[in-house]
């Protein structure tokens, strides 16, 4: 009776809704007093909760020699929960469409900012994510002692999971509290307060940087 309970509550009834459905069943029909009487639920909530189970068309009433008797409906009906279900999953699905297309729109926006600005720690974090994220397997690094990334383990990580990856690190002599990453991005960082970082989404951009490097 648990399980059948707790399968009937899935289908969105409450547990006394599934109680009194369980019992109209069983009774076959009887007056809203009787229900109340064996399932020990004041009648004014009996007749709340019949209400709700006739909306679902689990339960139907009838008269006879004045009396008012309620019955519950054929378990067959519960399917058309089910299918109500579906319809409101299917609306909400189409309304869902609806916003991802706006969001996309908006998205799509956001996507000509090629160039994205990224300031302190946190910042700095989104674009470590980003390399660690890369798929490229030749990374040019340019002034890496003043690029505040950990770039050891992130490498390491790299070469885990792509397997051979060529990282070429180019030092720069001068004094310069900035650096490069080319990936298939490129990172600028800049160490001068507050930090900050320039992620380069230009394909072309990081082609040609790419291009200066192999010289």
């Amino acid at each position: 009776m648990e399980t059948l309970s707790f399968e009937l509550r899935k289908l969105g009834l409450t547990e006394k809704e599934v109680r009194v459905y369980l019992a109209a069943l069983e009774f076959g029909y009887a007056t809203a007093q009787k229900i109340a009487q064996e399932l020990n639920i004041s009648r004014p909530t009996i007749y709340e909760i019949i209400k709700g189970l006739k909306t679902k068309g689990l339960m139907s009433e009838f008269k006879e020699a004045k009396r008012t008797y309620f019955t519950g409906e054929s378990p067959d009906k519960l399917l058309r929960i089910l299918h109500i279900q579906k319809r409101e999953i299917e609306e909400k699905e189409r309304e869902l469409l609806r916003i991802i297309a706006a969001l996309r729109a908006k998205y799509h926006l956001e996507e000509e900012k090629l160039f994205k600005s990224y300031q302190g720690p946190t910042g700095l974090k989104i674009l470590e994510s980003d390399l660690l994220e890369t798929t490229a397997r030749e990374i040019y690094v340019l002034n890496p002692k003043n690029i505040p990334f950990n770039l050891k383990p992130i490498f390491a990580s790299l070469r885990k999971r792509l397997g051979q990856v060529q990282i070429k690190e180019i030092p720069i002599k001068k004094s310069i509290s900035a650096g490069l990453i080319i990936y298939d991005k490129v990172i600028f960082v800049s160490q001068t307060k507050p930090l900050k970082g320039i992620l380069i989404e230009d394909k072309n951009f990081t082609a040609v940087l790419k291009e200066i490097f192999k010289i």
